[in-house]
Parts: structure tokens; C-alpha cells; sequence
């Protein structure tokens, strides 16, 4: 009994302290009631957070005895960010006379995982000596971070690693792939008869060669010819016949039976005469033109033989010229395996496993070995190969766009790091070289991989600066890239006018309505949302823009059906979705948990 007592009188004394100091602690509860932070909507601009923290103190809570001080705090994740402590008031000090004014502008970095955060204002009063903390408020909920949809090239964990920055690249379109060379075999006036039985010059060399470096032999076609002089006119099967012996040797001194060997002639035919003609100088240029008027003109062959018979010329001329028609023209094909794909594969290959084949390669090859090389590895190995043996802007360019491809796959961000610091110096080392529009946009590419925006816009805006044609494809392409860094930077009216030129590609036609989304000229940016999505209907960026424009319009219908295909094609954007602000009003909504299954 005396028990129950004693724990009955401990409890109402326990309930008369509450009663008495419950006052004395809260009286500074709503002290914080007229702060508010401008804007309520905290949006990421550039790579930092701004906002003004303004509002008022009432009278009641400032006394002499008493000094407010003051703590925003963005807090996030499992971390928090102190921005500053204020003195609010300070009564040792200041002279009331009928609030006391708070006005501090805020700016903050930008850390990832902040959009799901909130902005607090603590506070702490000292009363004579004594410390009380005050009740916090919530002054802002979450961050706006939409500016960072815009797309440059960034890695998501579920979509394909798009590659990034520009190879300078070679033309080798005049570099053959097929070689063509020509020989010719010369016979005795009105005879087939091989000099010797042999493909031999008069000093016993051999007419053609069937190995030549670097090639592989493809083909053979023997053209047996005859000359007008009478003896050759008057054997109708001459020239064939002379086709024919050539061929028979040719295929008895080739050991592989699968090239062919054709044999072909020409007869009562002008071509090989006004070859001939062209090159010869033992008569003006007018009396050429009489033998180009005749063996042009529709006339038979008979006739035309008959008219230039006639003119004074014609017994040098075919003293000269018509022993040398007395011939059968060899033409070789050969491969230029130098530049054929396997060969290249191949000489790659041999580099990797022994180091040394690629020593043989000209500085051609090696360039079009590294075009065509479909691994990163193999590319850098032939790139830093070139740099040492043919230094030059496009060995430094093409090495250092290696690194940046491989920085972009590196999990480990050290390791990311160091690849992103050796693409800048080759890209910088080809700029000392000589300044390109590629090397500039790919150091600003490695910036953005970097983080770093400010010397990222420097860089591809210097890009656009050394292309001077408006209309250049490489400029447009740039100017791209350029108006997504725009975006990230909030200059969103100069991103449309960028965008605007860029070419029409899935991700720019989504960054143009993203920047006129920001802009607020929803009109354009639906009308760009939906092109993104005409353009490629996989990929899911363009349906999300179109669920933000439904955003503003409240269209729940069009916001969940669009939200539906963007979070189907990208999971990336289905996280997104969890935590954007702007579809913070709707995820009470079942229609929006359904959109994200």
C-alpha cells in the first residue's frame, strides 16, 4: 500500500514539472513562423543551389536578455549541409523597435542525391546564460534538378554507352583498293610467235611480275591488238591469236589456278591508234586533228583506213606508230591488302601478341588500321604507336579520344580520373599542334566527363569559333552539344537558338524541348517532345518530356501514359520519376504507381 502511494505521489509530481516547464521551453516554438525561403521551389541552376531566406522575428520573442541565432541546413540522404549561422538578434546590442528583419541570400553545391532533400531552418535562443534549441521548420521540400536531364553523352546504368568525342578521320578514297597494271607483249609483223617462247624484254627481263609488295593478284586480261599496215589488216583472227598465246604462258607460270586469265582482242579498232596519236610529237597538232576528223566520223572502218592513206603525213606516221600496234596489252589487278580489313585485323592482332608488326606499317596504314579497329584497346595501341612514330594533331586527337571512351566505361573513379587527365593533355597536345574545331570540342567533351561545365562551354564554344561555314555538318554537331551545356548552365532562351541548328537527332530534339520547357514556352516544348519521339520511339526521354508538359496543363491522362512509356524503355528515368519534383502532386495518385510498374 505504502508502494502505490509513493508511486502515485511521483507521478503528480513528475505532471507538476511538465505543467510548469512545458511554458518556459516552447514560448519560442513559433519564432520561426515568418520565415519563409525564396523561391519555396529550389531548383538546381548551373552547378549550384540559390535561394533568399527572408522574413521577421516578432517583437514578443526579443528582449535584452536574449540573442537568436539562426541555421539553414539542407539536409539529404543520411548527411546534412550547415550553410550558415546567423545572429538574428542580439539584445546586448540591438535596439528593437518592432520586429527584428532577417534577409540572407544562400548558394550551395549541387551534390547528387540532393533532389530528394529538404531545406530546414534551426535555430538556438540563449536566455541569461541558458540554451534552447528551437523547433525546426521546413522551409523548402526537395530540389528541382530537371536541368539535368539534358542530354551530353552521359552513361545510365540501362542504356547502351553512347561514344563520345570525334576521331579526325583520313580519306582514303583515293587509295585504292584495287590496283591496276599494265604490260605489253610485242610480235613480229603478221605473227602470234612469243620471242623465245618467253614473256621477256629484249634484255631478258620479265614482262610482268606476279608478286608485288603488299598486293595480292586478282585477275588477268590479255588484249591481243594488230596494226592497219596490211599484213596484220588481212589475218582476221591476228589479234585474238596473240591474246591466246599470252594467256597459255601466263596460266602455265601461275601456281594458282583460281585467277583467272582472260583473253580478249580489239580489230578494225581506232583506240590503241589515237593513244598512240595523242602522245606522239613527230607532227604538229593540225595535222593531228586531220586523223581525229576521219577515225571519229560514222564512217566504216575501210573508208576511214582509205582517207588517211591519202593524207601527206601518213607514211611517217605509220612508220612510226603502226610497228607498235603490233602487240598484245597485258592488264594486271591486283589487291591492296595494305588497306583490306583482314590484313589490318591481322597486322593488329600480331602487334598485341608480339609488339612488333606494326613497326612495318606506314603511316597510312597504321591510320586507317586505327579507323577501322573495332576495340578501344587495340585502337590505343595503334594511336600511341602513332604518336610515336608520325606525331601529328590527329595522332594526339585520335589517342585522346581513345581515353575518353575508355574513361566513360570506368567503373572505379580514380581510375576514371586519371584516363579523363590524359585525354586533356593529347587534346591539349594537338591544339599546340595546330588548333582544330575536333580536338576543342573533345576537350570540352572530357571537361563534361569531368564535371566541370564552366571549361567545358570555353572549350566547345572555341570549337564553333574556328568553323566559319554556317552551314558545316561539324558545326552543327557542335553547336548541339554546346546548347545541352546551356541548359545545364540556365541560359535556356540561347539553348533553343543553339538546338535550333543542331542536327535532328533523338537527343537534341529532346534538349531543344527541355531548354523550351524551361524557358516556359510549353507550346514549343511539347511540339519538340514529340518530334524526339517521331524520331525514335525507344527512346525514352522524349515521352518524359511529354509527361512534364502534361505537368503544367494538370492533363493527368496524357502525364501517365507518356510517364508509362518513358519508365518502360528506361529505368533510369523510372528512379527519376520516384523522387522529381515535378510529379510530386500525383504519386498519392494510383494512376502513377500503376505508370511505374
Amino acid at each position: 500500500m505504502f508502494r502505490f502511494i509513493r508511486n502515485i505521489f511521483s507521478l503528480l509530481f513528475a505532471t507538476f514539472l511538465f505543467w510548469n516547464c512545458t511554458p518556459k521551453l516552447s514560448k519560442f516554438d513559433n519564432l520561426l513562423e515568418g520565415m519563409v525561403a525564396k523561391p519555396e521551389a529550389l531548383t538546381m541552376h548551373r552547378d549550384s543551389v540559390r535561394f533568399k531566406l527572408d522574413g521577421a522575428i516578432p517583437l514578443q520573442y526579443l528582449r535584452s536578455d536574449v540573442k537568436i541565432l539562426l541555421y539553414p541546413e539542407y539536409s539529404y540522404g543520411e548527411g546534412a549541409l550547415r550553410l550558415a549561422e546567423i545572429v538574428a538578434f542580439d539584445g546586448a546590442y540591438t535596439k528593437v523597435i518592432n520586429q527584428a528583419k532577417v534577409e540572407a541570400d544562400f548558394v550551395f553545391p549541387y551534390l547528387p542525391g540532393m533532389e530528394s532533400g529538404e531545406l530546414l531552418l534551426k535555430g538556438l535562443v540563449i536566455q541569461n546564460g541558458k540554451t534552447r534549441n528551437i523547433a525546426a521548420k521546413k522551409i523548402a521540400d526537395g530540389l528541382y534538378t530537371t536541368p539535368l536531364l539534358a542530354r551530353t553523352g552521359q552513361v545510365t546504368p540501362d542504356e547502351p554507352i553512347p561514344p563520345i568525342g570525334v576521331y579526325m578521320k583520313t580519306d582514303f578514297s583515293e587509295l585504292q583498293r584495287e590496283v591496276s597494271k599494265d604490260y605489253t607483249v610485242s610480235f613480229p609483223l603478221a605473227s602470234n610467235a612469243l620471242r623465245d617462247n618467253t614473256l621477256t624484254t629484249t634484255d631478258g627481263k620479265p614482262i610482268l611480275s606476279f608478286i608485288e609488295s603488299g598486293t595480292v593478284l586478282k585477275k588477268i586480261t590479255v588484249t591481243g591488238i594488230h596494226s592497219f599496215e596490211s599484213q596484220e589488216i588481212n589475218s582476221t583472227e591476228l589479234a585474238q591469236r596473240r591474246a591466246e598465246v599470252v594467256r597459255q604462258k601466263i596460266r602455265s607460270m601461275l601456281n594458282n589456278p583460281n585467277i583467272p586469265v582472260v583473253a580478249t582482242s580489239r580489230q578494225k579498232d581506232w583506240f590503241d591508234f589515237r593513244v598512240l596519236l595523242g602522245e606522239y610529237d613527230g607532227i604538229t597538232i593540225p595535222q593531228k586533228e586531220a586523223y581525229y576528223d576521219i577515225i571519229l566520223s560514222d564512217k566504216a572502218f575501210d573508208t576511214q583506213l582509205r582517207e588517211i592513206q591519202r593524207l601527206p603525213t601518213y607514211a611517217k606516221v605509220s612508220r612510226d606508230l603502226f610497228p607498235k600496234l603490233r602487240q598484245a596489252k597485258i592488264q594486271a589487278v591486283y589487291e591492296n591488302t595494305g588497306f583490306s580489313d583482314p590484313e589490318v585485323a591481322a597486322n593488329v592482332y600480331k602487334l598485341l601478341q608480339e609488339g612488333k608488326a606494326i613497326n612495318e606499317l606506314s603511316k597510312e596504314q597504321l591510320i586507317y588500321a586505327g579507323e577501322v579497329s573495332p576495340r578501344l584497346q587495340e585502337k590505343e595501341r595503334i594511336y600511341a604507336k602513332l604518336v610515336e612514330l608520325y606525331n601529328s594533331e590527329l595522332a594526339q586527337n585520335n589517342l585522346g579520344v581513345v581515353y575518353l571512351n575508355m574513361a566513360q566505361r570506368e567503373l572505379n573513379l580514380r581510375e576514371k580520373n586519371q584516363l579523363i587527365t590524359r585525354a586533356i593533355s593529347h587534346f591539349r597536345q594537338a591544339n599546340r599542334m595546330n588548333p582544330t574545331s575536333y580536338a576543342f570540342h573533345n576537350l570540352g567533351q572530357a571537361y563534361l566527363l569531368r564535371g566541370d561545365y564552366f571549361e567545358a562551354y570555353v572549350a566547345i564554344s572555341e570549337a564553333s569559333s574556328l568553323e566559319r561555314d554556317e552551314t558545316n555538318e561539324f558545326l552543327r554537331f557542335n553547336e548541339g552539344l554546346r546548347g545541352a551545356i546551356d541548359i545545364i548552365n540556365g541560359d535556356y532562351k540561347l539553348a533553343t537558338i543553339r538546338l535550333n541548328r543542331a542536327p535532328e537527332t533523338e537527343a537534341n530534339l529532346f534538349n531543344k524541348g527541355l531548354a523550351y520547357f524551361l524557358a516556359e514556352d510549353y507550346k514549343n516544348a511539347l511540339e519538340a517532345f514529340e518530334e524526339s519521339v517521331q524520331f525514335n520511339r525507344e527512346y525514352g526521354y522524349g515521352f518524359y518530356g511529354l509527361a512534364m508538359v502534361a505537368t503544367i496543363t494538370d492533363d493527368k491522362q496524357a502525364l501517365f501514359e507518356n510517364l508509362a512509356k518513358a519508365v518502360e524503355r528506361s529505368e533510369y528515368l523510372r528512379e527519376r520519376a520516384m523522387t522529381d519534383l515535378m510529379f510530386k502532386k500525383y504519386r498519392g495518385d494510383q494512376a502513377f504507381l500503376e505508370a511505374l510498374k
